[in-house]
């Protein structure tokens, strides 16, 4: 019996404070609330993905960058459990690592082989990038199935969209020619004209690639990460928890994973933190 591998997404644009990170933490958390097991992957040397959920950087023990480095490190050995939700925690050393990836053979390809051996372990794994194009994003690109691009409310939204694209159109001719756009989502929406215009050039550019869904702005969803805490486990009555929920509706139905049927009832979890990790 083949046993099944499960999508991986990569919550990619290189524009800064689009809500790429916050996308990354709160989605993963939503689908995880859905009796679905989540890996989440922090590919950012800044490391806010592992800090949003709660890891302090400074106590962390093994990383990403040990699974790019070192080929015989055990995967395993840089997971930290949670309930439901398990991450692969990032820090600064990262970027070093990225400036080794320039004398490594097949760098970009390390992440996308390394991956595998977990893909029928977890029903999806969610990866936040950097906000840049080099080594890092490539990797993510060559890991993933599918990639979720965030665009903000704002008169530049859509500027960098065909930068990232022509950057997914060569992954796809080269190294992955698998990877597709699972969605565009709206976030930071507010009841403005510039966001009601970005929003209708997105449904004329993207149609039905368009998440029906928009992340609203919300003060919640702005404290949350500061306080080490999903939306879920800082404010689940919010706006923010009920975006999420809803953008975990729509993930689930175009990925054809887990069920639905309880999906938006789920407004006051019971939740626990990220823990430890192996040593």
């Amino acid at each position: 019996m083949e046993t099944k591998l499960c999508p991986i997404v990569a919550i990619a644009n290189q524009k800064g404070g689009v809500g790429k990170t916050t996308s990354a933490i709160n989605l993963a958390q939503a689908l995880a609330l859905q009796d679905l097991k989540i890996l989440l992957v922090d590919l950012d040397p800044q490391g806010n993905a592992t800090q949003g959920v709660g890891i302090p950087l400074e106590s962390i023990h093994a990383s990403i960058s040990d699974i790019i480095r070192d080929r015989n490190f055990v995967v395993e050995g840089a997971i930290y459990k949670g309930d439901g939700l398990d991450l692969i925690p990032a820090t600064p050393l990262l970027s070093r690592v990225e400036r080794e990836m320039t004398s490594m053979t097949n760098s970009e390809l390390r992440l996308s082989q390394r991956l595998q051996v977990l893909r029928s372990q977890y029903s999806l794994i969610v990866i936040d990038t950097p906000p840049t194009f080099g080594p890092l994003m490539n990797s993510a690109l060559n890991a993933a199935t599918q990639i979720i691009v965030p665009v903000d409310s704002s008169y530049f939204a859509l500027m960098g969209i065909k930068e990232l694209m022509a950057e997914v159109e060569e992954i796809q001719r080269g190294t992955n020619p698998t990877l597709s756009v699972l969605g565009y989502l709206l976030t930071l929406a507010d009841p403005t004209n510039i966001a009601n215009q970005t929003w209708d050039t997105l449904i004329s550019s993207f149609g039905s690639a368009v998440f029906e869904t928009k992340i609203r702005r919300s003060v919640k969803l702005k404290e949350a990460p500061a306080l080490g805490k999903t939306i879920f486990h800082h404010a689940p009555d919010s706006v923010g928890a009920q975006d999420y929920l809803g953008l975990a509706h729509e993930v689930m139905t175009r990925l054809g994973i887990g069920e639905l049927s309880s999906l938006l009832n789920q407004t006051k979890p019971t939740l626990s933190a990220i823990q430890g990790g192996c040593k």
